[in-house]
This record gives structure tokens, sequence and C-alpha cells, in this order.
């Protein structure tokens, strides 16, 4: 079961101000939720039941009793103190730092785990492994993990292709036809370039997937399969620094579930690109 308190907090930013107050008053009193019924929420918030019901719908589950219900189940959901972590600030030592960044970044790609459905992820490989060619997009950081990705696919012999130009991307998106894949990669999930990419891929037949923060963003609403992963980027770790660590993160579950899948015939392009490398590598 994902931990219901880090989807909530992966989701304030893209809720509405009235549901954002209720996931706040969840988030700020965990503790003490199987006390809390739906009418003193709504009555604590200023909000109405009818608005505690949506968030939890909006988070994935039936109702408000369901939400309780996975925020009692999962002890994660509490933050404990050792997982407070403080911002850069100005003279820190290269110790700190290096101590600061390597929790944060744990801390992103174990809060990526919590809210990554396994069913969306099993879906996302059977297509993945089905395709006739696979095509990866994302503009900024995004671009990178993209770009990484389809190293990946080619490593396995698979046929796949990334544009960091959107005009030549959304080009190669009419090529895209019934039976091939585009991986759209987008934290924000709103990235004008990679939506218009995303519609011309269906528009031909193809099955898009999405990478993208926790939420019914545009993108995620458009894909087939839809990803979630989730990042802070607060003070000097706004960046994208978080979102492009746990978007390679997923990346690379979706790399190894398909060699897991496929695990000889994987075994063996592996090799046998490694010994390619090797050879030029020498030359």
């Amino acid at each position: 079961m994902n931990n219901a308190g880090v989807l909530l907090q992966s989701m304030l930013d893209t809720l509405h101000p009235a549901e954002k107050r209720v996931a706040e008053y969840i988030l700020k009193h965990q503790q003490q939720i199987s006390q809390i019924s739906v009418q003193k929420l709504a009555e604590d918030t200023e909000t109405s039941v009818a608005t505690v019901a949506r968030l939890a719908q909006r988070a994935g589950f039936s109702g408000y009793r369901e939400l309780k219900f996975a925020l009692l189940s999962t002890t994660a959901a509490i933050p404990k103190e050792d997982d407070h972590f403080d911002d850069i600030r100005p003279g820190m030592e290269s110790a700190q730092v290096i101590q600061q960044l390597t929790c944060w970044a744990k801390k992103c790609i174990e809060d990526t785990a919590q809210v990554l459905s396994p069913e969306q992820v099993e879906r996302a490989v059977t297509a993945l492994l089905n395709a006739s060619k696979t095509a990866f997009f994302g503009v900024g950081s995004s671009s990178f993990v993209a770009m990484d990705a389809s190293f990946k696919w080619i490593r396995l012999n698979r046929w796949s292709f990334v544009y960091s130009d959107p005009q030549v991307m959304l080009l190669s998106g009419v090529m895209l036809q019934p039976g091939d894949v585009l991986v759209a990669i987008s934290y924000s999930g709103k990235t004008k370039e990679t939506l218009e990419v995303a519609a011309m891929a269906k528009e031909h037949g193809a099955t898009v997937i999405s990478i993208t923060q926790v939420g019914n963003n545009p993108l995620h609403q458009m894909a087939d399969i839809g990803l979630w992963v989730t990042a802070t980027e607060a003070g000097m770790k706004r960046g994208d620094i978080g979102s492009r660590l746990a978007q390679t993160h997923v990346i690379d579950i979706l790399y190894m579930s398909m060699i897991s899948r496929n695990f000889t015939d994987a075994v063996m392009q592996l090799e046998e690109t490694y010994t390619m490398v090797r050879q030029k590598r020498k030359d």
C-alpha cells in the first residue's frame, strides 16, 4: 500500500485551496487521525464533507474512511525527527553538504517508491517490451533523463530515439503509430512542448507513458499509463535536482524490470554491447 502521508504531501501544490487546507490539516494531525471524524475535519478546516471526499478520491481512495485507514496502516507516513533536512546555508563545509544532499536524495527515491504503483509499472513494462520502437521526450532537466533512458534501451537492442529539440520531436511524433510507445517526462505534467508531443503520439495511435509528479495533471490525464514520482524542490534544492533523481529512478526501475522479464536475451544483448564498447575503447 502506498504511503498516504507521502502521497498527500506530494499533491499539495496541485490541490485547490479548500482541498489543500484539508490535506495540510491531515498531515499536521496524523497521530490523532483515528479520532477525527469527517464532520470534524470539515468543520476544523472550514470546508465541507464533500471537499474531504473529493480530496480522498483525488488521492486514489474511495473516500475519507479508506484514506484514514491508509494513514493508520503506514507507519512511514509519520515523519521521524531525523527525516528533517536543513537547506544549504552560506559557509557550509563540504562534509555537511555531502550529508545533506545524500539524505535528501535518499528521501526523494524512498518517497517516489511510496507513490509509484506496481500495477502501472507492470503495464508500462509490458508495453515497452512489446513496442516496435520507443521514443523518449522531456524538456530541460527532463531531457537528460530522456537521453539516459534512450541509451539504456539501445543497450538492450531496442529501437529507441530521443530528440532535445521540441520541433524535431513533434515531427517525429507523426511517425509513431500503433505498437509504438512514447515515454513523456515532465515533473509538473504541464510542459507545453511535452503535451504537444504526447498529443501527437496519441493521435497517431501510439501508447503514451507519462512520468510526472503526483496528481491529475494534464500529461497524466492524457497518458495511457501514468507513473508518479515525488521530490521536494524547496530552497536551494529548487532546480529540478530532486525531480531528476526521481525520474531517473523510475527509468531504472523500468529498465531493470525489462531485463528481469526477458532475462536470457537481455543478458546476451548487454554482453554484446559491452564487448563492442570495450573494443572501441581499445582502438
